[in-house]
């Protein structure tokens, strides 16, 4: 029987017969979620409350004490995640008969937490060596759901088009931390591409401001950095994200630092956030966004 040792976060680790990690660069950054999910969890009052972090942290080969998680960090994580989640709960109880396709799914176990129907058919899609992990630490497989799990680089190739998933259904797009680390064309590429081929649904995504994607660049200390990766994309104006294809429309937008849930973070945490808040510059440093698209419907904000 393997014993138990601590990662130097407080949380235990099994020291023999884990699974090793061997993601580096942007594929290595999935460990940070991650990790926020399972700090937050093992708290006394969770924001998100995730019952599976925890046990896939525990059964990878893997030094987190490399990766700065404080309080507020993972507070932040799980916050983040909750919106998503929320968001697709309603846009499946809207939608009883969607696809749900969950792109840069990491070590995510949003198809488990999230509740969903027979009728919808569920696919997580990641790069070649997460899924290869993934596939060891997380089931590839649901009984009784629709669930796929697809391989592939969605920076390229005809992956898109591959996607198994039926004709003339509503799509829910989900790219939670992704967009943020692709090149300035590939981003907004990938949206374009994801409203020409889909034709109906949602796209759900975080975006930051420029201000905040050139500090990330300069702080060496943060998780990000410790991966060698680093941020590229940023939005100041989501009117331009409807200017990238005529069928897109703003739903809701979301500004981080007045986020619901904010409330439940550490003290000092709450007060800097709303005095940032107030800061024009500051105020929209990073934004929660569902965008609607629809074959025949013409842009414009709906919130």
């Amino acid at each position: 029987m393997s014993s138990i040792t601590d990662d130097g976060l407080g949380m235990p680790q099994q020291a023999a017969g884990r699974v090793p990690v061997s993601l580096t660069g942007v594929a290595e950054t999935l460990l940070i979620p991650l990790l926020g999910r399972a700090v937050d969890a093992a708290t006394q009052s969770p924001i998100l409350g995730d019952p599976y972090a925890q046990g896939v942290v525990e059964r990878l080969d893997y030094r987190f004490a490399k990766l700065p998680m404080p309080p507020t960090h993972a507070a932040a994580v799980a916050l983040r995640t909750r919106f998503y989640d929320r968001w697709a709960t309603a846009f499946l109880a809207a939608h009883p008969d969607a696809t749900v396709l969950h792109l840069a799914c990491g070590l995510d176990s949003r198809n488990q937490r999230v509740g969903w129907g027979p009728g919808v058919r569920w696919i997580d899609v990641d790069l070649p060596e997460v899924v290869a992990l993934r596939s060891q630490v997380l089931p590839t497989e649901l009984p009784g759901r629709d669930y796929r799990l697809v391989a592939t680089d969605i920076t390229g190739g005809a992956w898109l088009e591959e996607m198994p998933m039926p004709t003339a259904r509503p799509v829910l797009v989900i790219m939670e931390g992704l967009l943020s680390y692709l090149q300035p064309s590939d981003a907004t590429g990938l949206l374009k591409r994801l409203v020409e081929t889909l034709k109906e649904g949602e796209l759900h995504f975080d975006c930051m401001s420029a201000k905040v994607l050139s500090a990330s660049q300069k702080d060496r200390k943060a998780a990000v950095s410790q991966t060698g990766s680093v941020f590229k994309w940023a939005v100041d104006d989501l009117g331009d994200i409807e200017k990238i294809h005529p069928y897109v429309r703003l739903l809701e937008a979301v500004r981080y630092l007045e986020a619901p849930g904010v409330e439940e973070f550490p003290f000092l945490s709450r007060v800097g956030y709303y005095m940032m808040s107030w800061v024009p510059s500051l105020r929209d440093s990073v934004r929660f966004v569902r965008f609607g698209f629809s074959e025949g419907a013409s842009g414009g904000s709906g919130s």
